[in-house]
């Protein structure tokens, strides 16, 4: 038998899952195939599963919207060996109406890796179908099939299942244990994102995004301290391969990087002098970055052939913001929040901490790869916090982060081990830790199921910002968490929600409301173009910004063609939230307490406490509109107006406040600049 490290590795993995023991291998196998089961009864088809596909409308099979495209660049791929989009979107559909690019064809701005890897899979589709139609199927053989894309699709299911299964690997390498991990990777396959990308939207490249970079990560994880130069070369190329699918996931080089530092700070005894140690320690990490970018040829490739350059990102430039990361927002609000909306994520992040800290008392290695998975973590945070739509626009929980599947497995598996340690000191029996564990990951996994489920069959995952406790939620689950929610908000929206209100005064509970809608969301063109021009209103008169007020002004009132409101102290204030770092201009409506031929109204206007509009009301002149300019202020901001507050005496005999008031304000308008 072969003794190549290849070869070592696989029966290293193989011994790992008989060290595991057959419960546990059972428990984890149970997951994968219900995982599998609900992809199988994923019959989305569009609402329409009669009628043939391929007349130019767009009916989708299994692929929906963005994985509807990634699909059709495998389909050129495989049936015209092209990068020649035209045609297949002419053919089956092109719902958003692809721009073209400088190059005269319309492009797809998704990574070429999923339609790499789809492509030997697609081929062996249309392979089947031609068999199959020897003996009558009378399948289509233009690709754009059920039968194709069931075949291709499954491979979603495998990724999802790789990634957790690696990363009990990593775990029984770094610490052991043997139902720790078990528990960890079924809670987080089927208790996380990656669950409803795996088996109701697999035409999306999530679930293949947390396998390829499982694989990267958990070759580093289970290899860290080889210096042979063939570790760092596959290294490269599995980094290169998660970039594929994926361009963000170059940042997973960060796990080489603390490696690196590591070496160069602890010279072997056996080295000749430090400072060649030190020097083949960076060459080692620098062929970890060539490698990689060489094996992203295929992207730039496909890049240069579509869009005509290969740098910079198809989306456009306006696509992330570096210097304006929303990490607050992509890890506790409650439009997608990654540890609001799935707590299982929260607590594996939690349980690499621990790891991070407990190293020193296992191995140093162990010690080494959770602060390197943390790195990867954080880096992976900063990176989708930076994007525009950091919500994922309709997706279920942070889509972009499925790639942190692996991390997850080992930082939850490290709390189960570390708590069932303690629960083993108090001499508390092993069924009883197993029946709380069960118990407690099985409310999370049985709470994101019920979302996921209600997002069968193709339904949009949209989930606005609001309230996320508990009408929507199975009755005994909601019991347990009402109570919860009514006292301290959303548990898993802390310490952000904490913040808010400390700062402002609120309720817990009004983090949901205010963090994940914004007044103006731009049209997505405002990636590649200026926004010039663009903008949109807020009614602050209206019902829907009550929410936000944070105090001194007064309920929706009859006004001149709208609802207003009136101030009715001498300061009174509101939040407005903000997702454009670009200039924009603010204008808003405002109109004095006083009828005319009275006094005029001194107002001061403060933007997070910068005066911005000082003037006077003129009653002869009761509406009017002031104006002020912003520029990166992302995120939530204080608008407050001051003002004296009188009787009412209407305004210009037009509407009269319902008591002492200040001024009435109306809408906001954002505009760019």
């Amino acid at each position: 038998m072969s003794t190549s490290p290849r070869w070592r590795r696989l029966r290293a993995l193989a011994q790992v899952g008989a060290e595991l023991g057959h419960a546990p291998r059972l428990v984890i196998v149970a997951a994968c195939l219900v995982l599998g089961l609900m992809y199988c009864t994923n019959d989305d088809m569009g609402g329409d599963p009669n009628s043939p596909r391929g007349d130019g409308r767009y009916r989708p099979v299994l692929a929906r919207g963005d994985g509807h495209m990634l699909y059709l660049m495998s389909r050129s791929l495989v049936f015209d060996q092209d990068l020649v989009f035209d045609n297949d979107l002419a053919r089956f559909g092109d719902p958003w109406t692809q721009a073209r690019t400088k190059t005269g064809r319309k492009g797809i701005p998704h990574p070429i890796g999923p339609a790499l890897i789809w492509a030997p899979m697609l081929a062996t589709a249309q392979g089947g179908a031609v068999v199959a139609n020897a003996g009558g199927a009378d399948i289509q053989l233009h690709g754009y099939t059920l039968w194709h894309q069931r075949i291709v699709f499954a491979s979603s299911v495998l990724f999802a299942c790789l990634a957790v299964v690696l990363g009990v690997w990593v775990f029984r390498k770094q610490v052991g244990g043997t139902w720790a991990p078990a528990w960890a990777a079924v809670a987080v396959l089927l208790g996380t994102s990656v669950t409803y990308y795996a088996a109701y939207m697999p035409s999306y490249s999530h679930a293949m995004d947390a396998g390829t970079a499982a694989m990267f990560l958990g070759f580093w994880a289970i290899s860290v301290g080889d210096f042979r130069w063939r570790r760092w070369w596959w290294l490269g190329a599995l980094l290169g391969l998660a970039s594929l699918v994926r361009t963000q996931e170059l940042g997973l080089g960060v796990v080489v990087a603390v490696e690196v530092l590591a070496l160069m700070w602890v010279t072997p005894s056996g080295a000749r002098s430090p400072w060649r140690w030190r020097a083949g320690v960076i060459g080692r990490g620098l062929l970890v970055a060539g490698v990689a970018l060489v094996a992203l040829i295929p992207q730039f490739v496909a890049w240069d052939a579509v869009y005509g350059t290969w740098t910079g990102l198809p989306q456009g430039p306006n696509y992330t913001r570096p210097s304006y990361p929303m990490v607050a927002e992509l890890l506790f609000a409650s439009r997608n929040g990654w540890f609001s909306t799935t707590p299982i994520a929260y607590a594996g992040v939690l349980g690499l901490v621990v790891l991070a800290v407990a190293g020193t008392r296992l191995t140093q290695r162990a010690r080494l790869v959770a602060l390197g998975l943390l790195a990867a973590v954080a880096i992976q945070v900063y990176a989708n916090s930076i994007i525009l739509d950091w919500w994922g626009q309709a997706s279920y929980g942070a889509r972009r982060l499925c790639s942190m599947t692996l991390p997850l497995v080992v930082g939850l598996a490290t709390l189960i081990h570390v708590l069932g340690r303690a629960a083993a000191r108090l001499r508390a029996p092993r069924l009883v830790w197993h029946a709380a564990a069960v118990m407690i990951l099985g409310w999370f996994v049985i709470w994101n199921l019920g979302w996921v489920t209600r997002f069968k069959s193709g339904r949009a995952p949209e989930r606005r910002a609001g309230r996320i406790c508990c009408k929507d939620v199975p009755a005994p689950l909601a019991a347990i968490a009402r109570p919860v929610y009514r006292t301290v908000g959303n548990p898993f929206a802390l310490p952000a929600s904490a913040v808010l209100s400390i700062r402002y005064g609120l309720p817990l509970q009004r983090w949901d409301d205010v963090v994940g809608e914004y007044p103006w969301m731009p049209p997505i063109d405002h990636t590649r173009e200026s926004i010039r021009g663009q903008g949109a209103n807020w009614d602050l008169g209206g019902g829907g910004a009550t929410p936000y007020l944070l105090g001194g002004i007064g309920p929706p009132r009859p006004g001149p063609g709208r609802a207003v409101r009136w101030t009715t102290a001498r300061v009174g204030a509101v939040l407005v939230p903000n997702l454009v770092p670009t200039p924009q201009r603010l204008t808003w409506w405002v109109a004095p307490n006083a009828a005319e031929g009275a006094a005029p109204v001194p107002i001061i206007v403060r933007w997070n406490g910068r005066v911005v509009v000082r003037t006077t009301l003129a009653p002869v002149s009761p509406t009017r509109t002031i104006e002020w300019t912003i520029q990166g202020d992302v995120g939530l901001n204080e608008l407050s107006i001051e003002a004296a507050v009188s009787a009412p005496m209407g305004v210009a005999g037009e509407f009269v406040p319902p008591g002492p008031a200040g001024v009435a304000i109306g809408a906001l308008r954002f505009t760019g600049i």
